[in-house]
This record gives structure tokens, sequence and C-alpha cells, in this order.
């Protein structure tokens, strides 16, 4: 009976070390603890940046916006975006005087761009002709003409454009120098008017909140709201004593 009790106590001892699972060395289950801890740290750590990343990445509208504002306000100050310098180049002097035929005329036209070109990026402002004040449409005109004509130029672009000692210019026969008028508020006669500088291009005084800036006249808005072109420089128009000074 003994013996018997013996061998059902061993059996029952080897029963529960079978069922019990091979135990794993202390050092062992330190390093898997350690990898773990290691594995969340960089999941952590990962998560981490990528939100920092989301948060700090400019928005692509706000992006956007602010690419399109740095574009005007290039395009205010006379400057095509991307390129490098005003967006149009003068004719060489040989070009221009083959459009005036005159070097009394070609001397006075580039003193009248000069002073055009100086005004690039001051601001519109009703009622301006000075470089102080700032300028409107007919003021920027009247600024840079004014001593060089041989009569008191009008100061608005409606008398501008009716005044007789100015001739009209077909728009495929424009020259550098001819004014160009539009009608924008108005529909009985021009209310703007800028100076063309050749290549489709002329200078402008635009509105309020504008700067003086170079535009193209080929744009659809202009081409909807052209009125006509007058020639204000010619070999009859220019005041003499100016003219021969210019010229030297």
């Amino acid at each position: 009976m003994r013996n018997l009790l013996i061998v059902i106590i061993m059996l029952a001892i080897s029963q529960t070390y079978a069922e019990m699972p091979p135990s794993i060395p202390q050092h062992s289950a330190d390093k898997q603890q350690r990898e773990r801890n290691r594995l969340r740290l960089w999941q952590q750590a990962t998560h981490h940046q990528a939100m920092h990343t989301t948060a700090t990445a400019p928005d692509a509208g706000e992006d956007k916006k602010r690419r399109r504002q740095h574009s005007l306000w290039l395009l205010n100050r006379g400057i095509i975006p991307g390129d490098s310098g005003l967006g149009w180049a003068l004719l060489s002097p040989d070009e221009l005087l083959r459009e005036t035929g005159s070097p009394k005329l070609l001397a006075t036209l580039e003193k009248v761009i000069d002073t055009l070109q100086a005004q690039i990026g001051l601001p519109y402002r009703w009622g301006g002709q000075t470089p102080n004040q700032g300028f409107d449409c007919s003021g920027l005109v009247w600024f840079a003409f004014r001593n060089y004509v041989n009569w008191p130029l009008p100061r608005t672009a409606s008398t501008l454009f009716s005044d007789r000692r100015m001739r009209a210019v077909a728009p495929g026969r424009l020259r550098r120098g001819d004014l160009l008028f539009f009608t924008i508020h108005r529909q009985t006669a021009p209310d703007h008017v800028g100076v063309y500088l050749g290549n489709h291009q002329f200078i402008e005084a635009p509105r309020t909140g504008l700067a003086i800036r170079i535009s193209q006249l080929d744009a659809p808005f202009w081409q909807q709201h052209f009125a006509g072109a007058r020639r204000v420089l010619t070999e009859w128009t220019l005041r003499d004593q100016l003219g021969d000074k210019a010229s030297q």
C-alpha cells in the first residue's frame, strides 16, 4: 500500500512538471522587455515627429496666397514675376531713330521715358502730379511731357483725348511715347490714360491702392476697354529750346 502511494505521488509530480512552460532565464526576459520598451519609445518619437511636421508645414492654400500677394507686389512696382528686370527693354537708339525719323525727337523721347521709368513703384494718388505727391493717370502724363511740348498739356484723360493738337494713331501704328486711352468707369469719354513703351506694354498709374506699374496692352481687360491712342510728341509739337538742349 505504501509503495502504491509513492508511485501515485511521483506520477502527480511528473504531470505537474509536464504542464509547466519551460523556464526563461532572467537575463533573457530582461532583454526582451528592453527591446519592447525601445520599440515603444521609437514609435512614440516617430509619431511626435510626424505630428510636429504636419503642424509646422505651410498650408497649401496659405502658401498659394502668399505667392500671389508677392506676385502682385512685384507687378505693382512694374516688375513681371519671374523676370529679372522691369519686364521691358528700351529699343536701341537706331531702332527708335527709325521709329521717329528725327534725332531731336529721339532725344526728347528718351528723356520722357527716363522720367516715366523713375516713377515706377510710386503710389497712385488722385490729383497727384509730382513724385512727392504721387500720381494719378493723367498727372503722370502731364509730369513726364510738360516740359517738352509747345502748349500747356490738358490735365485730365478726357481732355487729353479730345485735344486736337495731338494726332490720332491706329493701334497697328503705335510708337513708343504715344498716349493710350481707356474707358473703364465711363463709356462716353476716356477716364484712364497710359504711355506706350513698345512690345505691347505701357506704363500707368492704375488706381488707389496700387503703384505706378507696367501693364500689358494685349491683356483682355485692356483690349476690352481700349478707346484709342494719341501722339503727343512730334517734330511740330516739340518745344524748340528744350528740344535743342535735349538733342545736344
